[in-house]
C-alpha cells in the first residue's frame, strides 16, 4: 500500500488536525531527514539560506507531528496533509504557511535527494504573452500563468495544447509541487482555457472540464415512471398548502424548506426501495412506498447504510413515508399501524448533543476561543472600512462580520437568519438611549413562537453603516435584504451558511456551523449558571423547557461537576496544617 493509502489522523489542541504519515523502515525510500542533511552538505548556500530551507522542511514535519526521520518523501501524500491544515488553527497566517510550503520544495530541490521539478520558466514564448499580457482579463492572466509558464519551458505552443497536454501539467503539479488542491487546479485551467478558446481570437482547441464528483447517490428521476413523477409533485404542492379553501387543503401548509426536506426524504426512500431489488418500473405511485413489504425493505436498506447506528435521517424518511400514508394514501387502520410497528425498529437516538455538536462545542473549553470568536466581527468590520473603494469581496466581509456578530447575540436559526429584512425584522435607531431590535413573527419561525432580541449597540452601528453606506457603494443602492450578491440579488441560505463556516475556518481555524451558534449560547449561559434551563429555554426560544433539559443537560453536568470538585478541594485545603 502506497504511504498515500496509509495516511492516519493524528488530533492536537494547539494545532489543526493533520493526516499522520507512515514510520519510514530503516532502509526505506529518503525522508525529511535526509533532506535536511542534504542540505547541510551543500556548501553552495549562504547561512542565511540554509537556514531558512531547514526551517521550511522542520516546520513542514511539525505540521505533520511526526519526526523529519519518520516522514517519507512522498510529495503527493504531503501536500495532501498540508491541505487539510487550517493555519489559523495552526497559529498561522496563510502567506506563512505558503512560504513553508515555497521553503520545503526549495530544500528539497537543493538537498540533493531525489529530483523535483520546477514549473516556472525563464520566459513566456511570444505567443503565450499575447494571451496572458494585454487585454487579456485578470482572471486569464492569474488563472493561465503557471499553466503558460509551464507550457513555454516545454516548448508547446497556445496551438498544440490538448487534453494530454493539460493532464502532463497536472501530472508534474501533483509530483512536483505541494498545491492543496490540484484537482480544482486542473477545472480552473480547463474552464478559463475554454473561454479563451470561444472567443475566436486564436485557433484554440477546447479542452474536456474534468469531474471529480463521485457516483450520484440517489436514484435519477427519469428512471421513474412518470405518474410516480406527477404524484410526487402534486403531493408537494399539496403540502404547500398554496390553495387553503381546496376541498382537500392540508390542515396546516408546511413551509418551503420542510417541503424540500419531505422530497429528499421520499428521493432516499426511492433509492433505498430501488437498492433492494424492485424495479424503478413498478414504482407507479407513492402508495408503492407505504406497503408493509416495501416499507420494510426502504428501512432495513437505510439501515444497512447507517452501518446499524442511530440516524435522524432514516428516522425523518420512516415518518414521513408514515404521514404520507395517513393523509396523503389514506390506507387503513392495520397498515398504518405496521408502519408504525416496524418505524420503532429503527434504533431511538440518543437524548442531548450530537457527538458532532460535542465536538464543536469542545472548542470552547478553552475561554480563548470564545474571545477570539467574539472579537472577529470587529476585526473583519476594521478592515472593511479600510477599504476606500468598496467592492464584492468588501460585501462579502462586511456580511462575514454581520453574520456571525448577530447570532453570538441574537441566536436565531439559520432560515431565519439568512432571510432578514430591515424595516421587517430589524428595526434600528440612532438617538441617545434609543434601542435597535430584531424581531421575528411566529409564522416566520420553526415552532411557532414569536422572538425577539435587543441588537446592541456596536452591531446597530455596523448595521446601519452596512445598509446606509456600504451596499450603495458596491450595488449601487439601498436593500432592505440583508444578504445579497455583488449584483443586488438576494443570496441563498446555503452561501450564508458558507460565508459563516469558510470565514471561522480560515480566521480562527474554528470549525462550527450557523445552527451550533444556538448551542454556544446554551453552553455560555450554563457554564456560568449551572441549571438555569429556563434562560436558556427563553433565549432560544423553545416552546418546552423538557426539550432544553434533553438537548444540554451534558452541558450543566459538567459545570456542575467542575463547581463539586472546587467544593473537595476547598475541603482538603480546609484540613491542611
Amino acid at each position: 500500500m502506497s504511504s498515500r493509502g496509509r495516511i492516519r489522523l493524528s488530533r492536537s489542541r494547539s494545532r489543526s488536525r493533520a493526516p499522520r504519515l507512515p514510520v519510514r523502515p530503516t532502509d526505506g525510500p529518503p525522508t525529511l531527514g535526509d533532506v535536511i542533511a542534504g542540505l547541510e552538505r551543500n556548501r553552495s548556500l549562504s547561512g542565511d539560506r540554509r537556514r531558512d530551507l531547514r526551517s521550511g522542511a522542520k516546520r513542514v514535519a511539525r505540521l505533520i507531528g511526526e519526526k523529519p526521520d519518520n516522514i517519507p518523501l512522498d510529495l503527493p501524500a504531503i501536500s495532501q496533509t498540508l491541505a487539510s491544515v487550517m493555519p489559523a488553527g495552526a497559529g498561522l497566517s496563510q502567506k506563512t504557511l505558503s512560504n513553508i510550503r515555497s521553503n520545503f520544495l526549495a530544500a528539497v530541490r537543493v538537498s540533493g535527494i531525489g529530483s523535483v521539478p520546477s514549473l516556472r520558466s525563464a520566459g513566456l514564448l511570444p505567443s503565450w504573452s499575447k494571451i496572458l499580457t494585454g487585454r487579456s482579463s485578470k482572471r486569464v492572466r492569474i488563472g493561465l500563468s503557471r499553466f503558460g509558464g509551464w507550457c513555454s519551458g516545454k516548448g508547446v505552443e497556445p496551438e498544440q495544447v490538448d487534453d494530454s497536454v493539460l493532464a502532463d501539467f497536472i501530472e508534474e503539479v501533483r509530483g512536483g509541487t505541494l498545491h492543496p488542491r490540484p484537482n480544482r487546479l486542473h477545472r480552473d485551467v480547463a474552464q478559463i482555457w475554454n473561454e479563451v478558446a470561444d472567443k475566436g481570437d486564436l485557433p484554440l482547441r477546447r479542452l474536456a472540464v474534468p469531474s471529480f464528483r463521485g457516483p450520484p447517490k440517489r436514484l435519477n428521476w427519469s428512471r421513474l415512471p412518470a405518474s410516480f413523477q406527477s404524484e410526487h409533485d402534486a403531493y408537494l404542492h399539496w403540502c404547500s398548502g398554496d390553495d387553503a379553501f381546496a376541498a382537500d387543503a392540508r390542515s396546516r401548509a408546511l413551509k418551503p424548506q420542510t417541503v424540500t426536506l419531505q422530497s429528499s426524504y421520499i428521493h432516499a426512500a426511492v433509492t433505498a426501495l430501488v437498492d433492494s431489488g424492485i424495479a424503478p418500473k413498478t414504482i407507479t405511485a407513492l402508495a408503492d412506498l407505504v406497503t408493509p413489504h416495501n416499507f420494510k425493505c426502504i428501512l432495513r436498506r437505510r439501515h444497512e447504510m447507517a452501518d446499524g447506528r442511530a440516524n435522524a435521517f432514516n428516522r425523518g424518511v420512516a415518518w414521513t413515508l408514515i404521514d404520507l400514508a395517513r393523509r396523503w394514501v389514506k390506507i387503513d387502520n392495520a397498515a398504518l399501524e405496521e408502519l408504525k410497528r416496524l418505524a420503532t425498529k429503527l434504533p431511538a437516538l440518543p437524548s442531548g448533543l450530537t457527538d458532532k455538536n460535542k465536538a464543536a462545542l469542545r472548542q470552547f473549553d478553552d475561554p480563548k476561543n470564545l474571545l477570539r470568536l467574539i472579537k472577529l466581527p470587529d476585526r473583519l468590520w476594521e478592515e472593511v472600512k479600510r477599504d476606500k473603494k468598496p467592492n464584492g469581496r468588501t460585501l462579502l466581509k462586511a456580511q462575514a462580520a454581520i453574520a456571525i456578530g448577530l447570532p453570538l447575540y441574537a441566536p436565531v436559526r439559520m432560515q431565519n437568519l439568512w432571510n432578514l429584512e430591515f424595516g421587517k425584522h430589524i428595526f434600528l435607531h440612532n438617538g441617545p438611549g434609543a434601542i435597535s431590535s430584531l424581531e421575528i413573527d411566529a409564522g416566520d419561525v420553526k415552532n411557532q413562537t414569536e422572538i425577539a432580541f435587543d441588537i446592541p449597540p456596536h452591531m446597530a452601528k455596523k448595521l446601519a453603516e452596512y445598509r446606509d453606506h456600504i451596499l450603495p457603494k458596491v450595488i449601487g443602492r439601498r436593500n432592505d435584504r440583508l444578504f445579497v450578491k455583488a449584483d443586488g440579488t438576494a443570496k441563498n441560505q446555503w452561501a450564508v451558511a458558507w460565508l459563516i463556516r469558510t470565514t471561522l475556518r480560515k480566521r480562527l481555524g474554528l470549525q462550527l456551523s450557523p445552527h451550533q451558534f444556538r448551542h454556544l449560547a446554551a453552553k455560555v449561559i450554563l457554564d456560568a449558571e449551572p441549571g438555569n434551563f429556563e434562560t436558556v429555554r427563553q433565549l432560544l426560544a423553545h416552546k418546552s423547557l423538557r426539550t432544553t433539559v434533553s438537548s444540554y443537560t451534558g452541558i450543566s453536568s459538567r459545570r456542575a461537576a467542575r463547581h463539586h470538585q472546587h467544593l473537595l478541594e476547598q475541603a482538603l485545603a480546609a484540613q491542611e496544617p
